[in-house]
Protein backbone atom coordinates (compact mmCIF):
# COMPACT_ATOMS: atom_id res chain seq x y z
CA UNK A 1 0.00 0.00 0.00
CA UNK A 2 1.51 3.38 -0.45
CA UNK A 3 2.26 5.41 1.87
CA UNK A 4 0.05 8.39 0.95
CA UNK A 5 -2.42 5.94 1.44
CA UNK A 6 -1.69 4.73 4.94
CA UNK A 7 -1.61 8.80 5.71
CA UNK A 8 -5.43 8.89 4.48
CA UNK A 9 -6.54 5.47 6.07
CA UNK A 10 -4.96 6.68 9.33
CA UNK A 11 -6.82 10.45 8.57
CA UNK A 12 -9.79 8.96 7.86
CA UNK A 13 -9.75 6.87 11.22
CA UNK A 14 -8.65 9.73 13.81
CA UNK A 15 -11.12 12.62 12.52
CA UNK A 16 -14.01 9.48 12.50
CA UNK A 17 -12.93 8.79 16.57
CA UNK A 18 -12.52 12.48 17.00
CA UNK A 19 -16.28 13.59 15.51
CA UNK A 20 -17.64 10.34 17.54
CA UNK A 21 -15.76 11.42 20.64
CA UNK A 22 -17.08 15.27 20.56
CA UNK A 23 -20.38 14.44 19.16
CA UNK A 24 -21.08 11.94 22.48
CA UNK A 25 -19.18 14.17 25.09
CA UNK A 26 -21.82 17.54 23.94
CA UNK A 27 -24.40 14.93 24.13
CA UNK A 28 -23.77 14.03 27.52
CA UNK A 29 -23.88 17.44 28.64
CA UNK A 30 -26.82 18.33 26.75
CA UNK A 31 -28.75 15.19 28.17
CA UNK A 32 -27.85 15.53 32.04
CA UNK A 33 -29.13 19.68 32.08
CA UNK A 34 -31.94 18.94 29.76
CA UNK A 35 -33.25 15.71 31.40
CA UNK A 36 -33.90 15.03 27.61
CA UNK A 37 -32.11 11.89 25.82
CA UNK A 38 -32.27 9.93 28.80
CA UNK A 39 -32.55 6.11 30.05
CA UNK A 40 -34.09 6.72 33.25
CA UNK A 41 -32.59 4.76 36.39
CA UNK A 42 -36.61 4.31 37.82
CA UNK A 43 -37.20 2.53 33.98
CA UNK A 44 -38.24 -0.71 34.65
CA UNK A 45 -37.12 -3.16 32.10
CA UNK A 46 -36.37 -6.90 32.52
CA UNK A 47 -32.91 -6.21 30.46
CA UNK A 48 -31.75 -2.93 32.39
CA UNK A 49 -28.36 -3.37 34.13
CA UNK A 50 -27.26 -0.04 34.96
CA UNK A 51 -27.82 2.81 37.74
CA UNK A 52 -28.50 6.54 37.03
CA UNK A 53 -29.82 8.26 34.75
CA UNK A 54 -27.44 8.16 31.69
CA UNK A 55 -28.04 9.11 27.82
CA UNK A 56 -28.84 6.51 24.92
CA UNK A 57 -28.31 8.33 21.83
CA UNK A 58 -24.82 7.32 21.68
CA UNK A 59 -25.44 6.08 18.16
CA UNK A 60 -25.60 9.57 16.91
CA UNK A 61 -21.89 10.26 17.12
CA UNK A 62 -21.20 7.42 15.34
CA UNK A 63 -23.93 8.30 12.65
CA UNK A 64 -21.92 11.47 11.85
CA UNK A 65 -18.94 9.80 11.65
CA UNK A 66 -20.65 7.51 9.42
CA UNK A 67 -21.60 10.44 7.34
CA UNK A 68 -17.92 12.15 7.44
CA UNK A 69 -16.93 8.59 6.16
CA UNK A 70 -18.90 8.77 3.35
CA UNK A 71 -18.19 12.26 2.17
CA UNK A 72 -14.52 11.85 2.72
CA UNK A 73 -14.36 8.57 0.54
CA UNK A 74 -17.06 9.11 -2.38
CA UNK A 75 -14.65 7.19 -4.69
CA UNK A 76 -15.42 4.10 -2.53
CA UNK A 77 -19.08 4.60 -2.17
CA UNK A 78 -21.71 7.08 -3.47
CA UNK A 79 -23.84 9.53 -2.03
CA UNK A 80 -26.83 6.51 -1.98
CA UNK A 81 -25.48 4.82 0.70
CA UNK A 82 -27.16 8.08 2.84
CA UNK A 83 -30.68 6.23 2.00
CA UNK A 84 -29.97 2.93 4.04
CA UNK A 85 -28.36 4.33 6.69
CA UNK A 86 -30.46 7.09 7.42
CA UNK A 87 -33.43 4.80 7.31
CA UNK A 88 -31.44 2.08 10.01
CA UNK A 89 -30.67 5.10 11.98
CA UNK A 90 -33.80 6.62 12.45
CA UNK A 91 -35.77 3.41 13.06
CA UNK A 92 -33.70 3.52 16.24
CA UNK A 93 -32.87 7.08 17.30
CA UNK A 94 -36.70 7.97 17.04
CA UNK A 95 -37.13 5.21 19.90
CA UNK A 96 -34.10 6.45 21.63
CA UNK A 97 -35.50 10.00 21.83
CA UNK A 98 -39.43 9.98 22.10
CA UNK A 99 -39.90 6.26 22.78
CA UNK A 100 -42.20 6.65 19.73
CA UNK A 101 -42.06 3.84 17.32
CA UNK A 102 -44.26 0.41 17.94
CA UNK A 103 -41.73 -2.52 16.98
CA UNK A 104 -43.51 -2.92 13.16
CA UNK A 105 -42.77 0.48 12.39
CA UNK A 106 -38.81 -0.29 13.34
CA UNK A 107 -38.83 -3.51 11.86
CA UNK A 108 -40.48 -1.63 8.33
CA UNK A 109 -37.65 0.89 8.47
CA UNK A 110 -35.50 -1.60 8.46
CA UNK A 111 -36.75 -3.76 5.62
CA UNK A 112 -36.73 -0.48 3.59
CA UNK A 113 -33.52 0.22 4.80
CA UNK A 114 -31.99 -3.12 3.79
CA UNK A 115 -34.25 -3.32 0.19
CA UNK A 116 -32.81 0.16 -0.53
CA UNK A 117 -28.82 -1.30 -0.04
CA UNK A 118 -29.56 -4.33 -2.16
CA UNK A 119 -31.35 -1.84 -4.95
CA UNK A 120 -28.51 0.25 -5.11
CA UNK A 121 -25.11 -1.47 -4.21
CA UNK A 122 -26.38 -5.25 -5.41
CA UNK A 123 -26.00 -6.13 -1.43
CA UNK A 124 -27.88 -9.73 -2.39
CA UNK A 125 -26.70 -13.08 -0.81
CA UNK A 126 -26.82 -15.79 -3.96
CA UNK A 127 -24.22 -18.38 -2.55
CA UNK A 128 -24.25 -19.36 0.47
CA UNK A 129 -22.16 -23.05 -0.42
CA UNK A 130 -24.88 -23.50 -3.08
CA UNK A 131 -26.28 -21.32 -5.58
CA UNK A 132 -29.43 -19.32 -4.70
CA UNK A 133 -32.11 -17.64 -7.24
CA UNK A 134 -31.95 -14.33 -7.46
CA UNK A 135 -35.08 -13.27 -6.30
CA UNK A 136 -34.65 -15.62 -3.36
CA UNK A 137 -31.58 -14.43 -2.82
CA UNK A 138 -33.17 -10.83 -2.06
CA UNK A 139 -35.70 -12.03 0.45
CA UNK A 140 -33.29 -14.21 2.09
CA UNK A 141 -31.11 -10.31 2.28
CA UNK A 142 -33.35 -8.77 3.94
CA UNK A 143 -33.90 -11.54 6.10
CA UNK A 144 -30.44 -11.78 7.39
CA UNK A 145 -29.71 -8.03 7.05
CA UNK A 146 -32.62 -7.01 9.39
CA UNK A 147 -31.66 -10.02 11.98
CA UNK A 148 -27.73 -9.03 11.96
CA UNK A 149 -29.66 -5.27 12.64
CA UNK A 150 -31.70 -6.85 15.85
CA UNK A 151 -28.39 -8.85 17.27
CA UNK A 152 -26.52 -6.60 17.58
CA UNK A 153 -29.08 -4.00 19.54
CA UNK A 154 -30.07 -7.94 21.88
CA UNK A 155 -25.88 -7.66 22.70
CA UNK A 156 -26.24 -4.54 23.64
CA UNK A 157 -26.67 -5.10 27.23
CA UNK A 158 -23.24 -3.68 29.57
CA UNK A 159 -21.06 -0.93 28.68
CA UNK A 160 -18.78 -1.56 25.90
CA UNK A 161 -20.09 -5.16 25.15
CA UNK A 162 -21.92 -4.46 21.49
CA UNK A 163 -19.51 -2.14 20.65
CA UNK A 164 -16.02 -3.86 21.52
CA UNK A 165 -17.80 -7.12 19.81
CA UNK A 166 -18.53 -4.55 16.32
CA UNK A 167 -14.73 -3.82 16.44
CA UNK A 168 -13.69 -6.69 16.95
CA UNK A 169 -15.88 -8.07 14.03
CA UNK A 170 -14.67 -4.61 12.04
CA UNK A 171 -10.74 -5.92 12.33
CA UNK A 172 -11.18 -9.05 11.38
CA UNK A 173 -13.54 -7.69 7.93
CA UNK A 174 -10.27 -4.81 7.47
CA UNK A 175 -7.79 -8.00 7.37
CA UNK A 176 -9.82 -10.08 5.11
CA UNK A 177 -10.70 -7.17 3.14
CA UNK A 178 -7.29 -6.53 2.76
CA UNK A 179 -5.74 -9.92 1.91
CA UNK A 180 -8.19 -10.00 -1.00
CA UNK A 181 -7.38 -6.05 -2.30
CA UNK A 182 -11.55 -5.01 -1.40
CA UNK A 183 -10.10 -1.13 -0.57
CA UNK A 184 -13.83 -0.10 -0.52
CA UNK A 185 -14.72 -2.21 2.09
CA UNK A 186 -11.17 -2.09 4.25
CA UNK A 187 -11.94 1.55 4.18
CA UNK A 188 -15.20 2.35 5.45
CA UNK A 189 -14.06 -0.47 8.19
CA UNK A 190 -11.00 1.43 9.24
CA UNK A 191 -13.04 4.67 9.90
CA UNK A 192 -16.33 2.72 12.15
CA UNK A 193 -13.53 1.11 13.73
CA UNK A 194 -12.90 4.90 14.48
CA UNK A 195 -16.02 6.35 15.31
CA UNK A 196 -17.05 3.56 17.57
CA UNK A 197 -14.03 3.80 18.91
CA UNK A 198 -14.83 7.54 19.57
CA UNK A 199 -18.04 6.49 21.52
CA UNK A 200 -16.44 3.66 23.13
CA UNK A 201 -13.84 5.99 25.23
CA UNK A 202 -17.25 7.48 26.72
CA UNK A 203 -19.17 4.18 27.10
CA UNK A 204 -16.39 2.09 28.61
CA UNK A 205 -16.09 1.14 31.03
CA UNK A 206 -17.73 3.89 33.13
CA UNK A 207 -21.02 4.17 30.91
CA UNK A 208 -21.24 7.89 30.79
CA UNK A 209 -23.14 7.25 27.04
CA UNK A 210 -25.16 4.21 26.13
CA UNK A 211 -24.91 3.27 22.21
CA UNK A 212 -28.75 3.40 21.93
CA UNK A 213 -31.45 1.64 19.44
CA UNK A 214 -30.02 3.97 16.75
CA UNK A 215 -26.49 3.38 17.63
CA UNK A 216 -26.97 -0.50 17.62
CA UNK A 217 -28.93 -0.93 14.66
CA UNK A 218 -26.84 1.56 12.44
CA UNK A 219 -23.57 -0.72 13.85
CA UNK A 220 -25.56 -3.86 13.17
CA UNK A 221 -26.81 -2.71 9.34
CA UNK A 222 -23.10 -1.85 8.50
CA UNK A 223 -21.41 -5.10 9.65
CA UNK A 224 -24.73 -6.61 7.88
CA UNK A 225 -23.57 -4.54 4.59
CA UNK A 226 -20.09 -5.21 4.65
CA UNK A 227 -20.31 -8.89 4.73
CA UNK A 228 -22.34 -9.64 2.53
CA UNK A 229 -20.55 -7.14 -0.26
CA UNK A 230 -17.44 -9.50 0.89
CA UNK A 231 -18.30 -12.65 0.27
CA UNK A 232 -20.90 -12.29 -2.21
CA UNK A 233 -18.22 -11.15 -4.42
CA UNK A 234 -17.02 -13.68 -6.75
CA UNK A 235 -13.51 -12.06 -7.34
CA UNK A 236 -12.30 -12.00 -3.26
CA UNK A 237 -12.87 -16.02 -2.73
CA UNK A 238 -14.40 -15.19 0.59
CA UNK A 239 -16.44 -18.02 2.10
CA UNK A 240 -19.99 -17.08 2.12
CA UNK A 241 -19.37 -18.57 5.96
CA UNK A 242 -17.10 -16.48 6.67
CA UNK A 243 -19.20 -13.63 7.44
CA UNK A 244 -21.71 -16.29 9.60
CA UNK A 245 -18.67 -17.62 11.51
CA UNK A 246 -17.48 -13.98 12.65
CA UNK A 247 -21.36 -13.04 13.42
CA UNK A 248 -22.12 -16.38 15.10
CA UNK A 249 -22.58 -14.82 18.80
CA UNK A 250 -24.79 -12.30 17.99
CA UNK A 251 -26.27 -15.09 15.35
CA UNK A 252 -26.99 -17.83 18.05
CA UNK A 253 -27.82 -15.78 20.25
CA UNK A 254 -30.93 -14.57 18.44
CA UNK A 255 -31.63 -18.03 17.36
CA UNK A 256 -31.43 -19.29 20.95
CA UNK A 257 -33.17 -16.43 22.69
CA UNK A 258 -36.20 -16.90 20.42
CA UNK A 259 -36.27 -20.51 20.80
CA UNK A 260 -35.96 -20.30 24.52
CA UNK A 261 -38.85 -17.63 24.89
CA UNK A 262 -41.49 -19.92 22.55
CA UNK A 263 -40.41 -23.15 23.04
CA UNK A 264 -39.49 -23.72 26.57
CA UNK A 265 -41.13 -20.41 27.91
CA UNK A 266 -44.38 -20.00 25.57
CA UNK A 267 -43.37 -16.15 25.68
CA UNK A 268 -43.61 -13.75 22.89
CA UNK A 269 -40.20 -13.93 21.13
CA UNK A 270 -40.49 -9.89 20.64
CA UNK A 271 -40.98 -9.82 24.40
CA UNK A 272 -37.64 -8.71 26.69
CA UNK A 273 -36.36 -11.24 29.34
CA UNK A 274 -33.31 -11.39 32.03
CA UNK A 275 -31.46 -14.60 31.06
CA UNK A 276 -29.67 -13.59 28.03
CA UNK A 277 -26.30 -15.33 27.64
CA UNK A 278 -24.10 -11.97 28.64
CA UNK A 279 -27.18 -11.15 31.11
CA UNK A 280 -26.25 -15.03 32.86
CA UNK A 281 -22.38 -13.93 32.87
CA UNK A 282 -22.96 -11.08 35.10
CA UNK A 283 -25.26 -12.86 37.57
CA UNK A 284 -23.21 -15.93 38.07
CA UNK A 285 -19.71 -15.02 37.43
CA UNK A 286 -18.33 -11.76 37.21
CA UNK A 287 -20.99 -9.31 38.87
CA UNK A 288 -19.24 -6.56 37.30
CA UNK A 289 -20.85 -4.60 34.15
CA UNK A 290 -17.50 -3.79 32.83
CA UNK A 291 -15.66 -7.71 33.48
CA UNK A 292 -18.69 -8.81 31.56
CA UNK A 293 -18.24 -7.31 28.32
CA UNK A 294 -14.40 -8.29 28.63
CA UNK A 295 -15.07 -12.22 29.43
CA UNK A 296 -17.66 -12.25 26.79
CA UNK A 297 -14.92 -10.45 24.52
CA UNK A 298 -12.12 -12.61 25.24
CA UNK A 299 -14.85 -15.62 24.57
CA UNK A 300 -15.25 -14.42 20.98
CA UNK A 301 -11.48 -13.51 19.84
CA UNK A 302 -10.52 -17.03 18.55
CA UNK A 303 -14.15 -17.53 16.65
CA UNK A 304 -13.09 -13.48 15.28
CA UNK A 305 -9.83 -13.81 13.95
CA UNK A 306 -9.10 -17.56 13.54
CA UNK A 307 -11.76 -17.70 10.30
CA UNK A 308 -8.78 -14.89 9.44
CA UNK A 309 -6.81 -17.82 8.40
CA UNK A 310 -9.68 -19.67 6.96
CA UNK A 311 -11.53 -17.10 5.26
CA UNK A 312 -11.68 -19.38 1.89
CA UNK A 313 -12.73 -22.27 3.61
CA UNK A 314 -15.74 -23.70 4.58
CA UNK A 315 -15.20 -26.69 6.16
CA UNK A 316 -13.56 -24.87 8.51
CA UNK A 317 -15.36 -22.48 9.02
CA UNK A 318 -18.62 -24.34 9.71
CA UNK A 319 -16.49 -26.47 11.92
CA UNK A 320 -15.60 -23.04 14.08
CA UNK A 321 -19.36 -22.06 14.21
CA UNK A 322 -20.28 -25.53 15.27
CA UNK A 323 -17.80 -25.32 18.44
CA UNK A 324 -18.56 -22.03 19.16
CA UNK A 325 -21.93 -22.77 19.97
CA UNK A 326 -21.19 -26.40 21.84
CA UNK A 327 -19.44 -23.67 24.16
CA UNK A 328 -21.80 -21.09 24.50
CA UNK A 329 -24.81 -23.95 25.00
CA UNK A 330 -22.10 -25.57 27.71
CA UNK A 331 -21.57 -22.02 29.69
CA UNK A 332 -25.56 -21.41 29.40
CA UNK A 333 -26.73 -24.77 30.70
CA UNK A 334 -24.16 -24.70 33.50
CA UNK A 335 -25.16 -21.02 34.74
CA UNK A 336 -29.06 -21.04 34.39
CA UNK A 337 -31.91 -22.10 36.31
CA UNK A 338 -35.22 -22.06 35.22
CA UNK A 339 -37.82 -22.37 38.30
CA UNK A 340 -39.61 -25.85 37.09
CA UNK A 341 -38.77 -25.46 33.67
CA UNK A 342 -37.16 -28.36 31.80
CA UNK A 343 -34.80 -27.32 29.45
CA UNK A 344 -34.21 -30.67 27.48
Amino acid sequence: MPKYEIVYFCEVFFLSLIIAFVVDSFIIRYAQKSGLLLDRDSSIKPQKMHYGDIPRAGGIGIFLALCFIIFFGLKYFNLLLFIPICLVFLSGVLEDIKNSLSPKQRLLLQVLASISAIYFFDCVITDIGLSLPYYIGVIFSVFCIVGIINAINIIDGFNGLAGGFSILALLSITFVSYIVGDIKIFYICIGLIGGILGFLLLNFPKGRIFLGDGGAYLVGFILAFLLILLTQNKDNGVSPWYGICIMIYPIFEVLFSIYRKKIIRSMSAMEPDSIHFHMLIYKRITRSNYKTSILIWILNIPFIFLPILFFDNTFMLIAISIVFIFIYLFIYFRIIKFAGIKLL
